[in-house]
């Protein structure tokens, strides 16, 4: 679910003008069983791979495409492997409420405006990310950590497409989006006491 209330912020972005809202999103997270303890008794831990989706931050499933907590159950199960091996047998997915007053949402055409306007006026700033010789896999993170830089934002949404456990054993790559993806910048957005363990499972059913 998805709250939202105007608020005040707004910011100008090449003469297109973006209003802010404070947006309350309800996020799901699946994660091994046994980050139970430390999740729920400290914070979640940011993702800082340099291939990260939309750059660095803590991912949530939220309502969108497809139906959150499936999708973070299915994403947990299927980290659960690495290089053909069982990392963890057990999964746990987590449930928080997430509270931002400024969002990036590229799931509408004004957010991908947005986007595409500022990746433009960045590529030319910082023409060093950007290098001939660069690991292209992290253009995205980059790109995104600019973005949200510049923008002072909180978290930022996207439609991803994720490969699930039949698309990853068949190989099928898709640009078709079929997941909602939120990305926390600010950690301090997601309400701690609200965070809950909701199911939990054995990876090989």
């Amino acid at each position: 679910m998805h709250n939202a209330q105007v608020s005040e912020i707004s910011v100008l972005v090449k003469n297109t003008r973006i209003v802010f809202v404070t947006i309350e999103y309800t996020g799901f997270h699946g994660s091994d069983f046994d980050n139970v303890k430390s999740i729920l008794a400290e914070k979640f831990r940011e993702s800082e791979n340099n291939d990260e989706w939309l750059g660095y931050g803590v991912y949530f499933f939220v309502e969108g495409i497809s139906e959150p907590k499936e999708n973070a159950i299915e994403w947990a199960r299927n980290q659960s492997y690495a290089n053909g091996k069982l990392k963890y047998d057990k999964y746990a997915v987590f449930k928080a409420k997430i509270v931002c007053d400024r969002v990036l949402d590229t799931t509408n055409t004004q957010g991908l405006a947005v986007f595409n306007t500022l990746r433009n006026a960045l590529i030319k700033k910082h023409d060093d990310c950007f290098q001939k010789n660069r690991d292209f896999r992290s253009d995205d993170r980059v790109m995104w950590n600019l973005v949200a830089q510049t923008m002072k934002l909180d978290a930022v949404v996207h439609n991803l497409y994720i490969k699930d456990r039949v698309q990853r054993i068949k190989k099928i790559g898709s640009n078709v989006p079929n997941t909602t993806v939120l990305c926390v910048k600010v950690p301090t957005s997601i309400v701690r006491e609200t965070i809950e363990v909701v199911c939990d499972g054995e990876v090989r059913q």
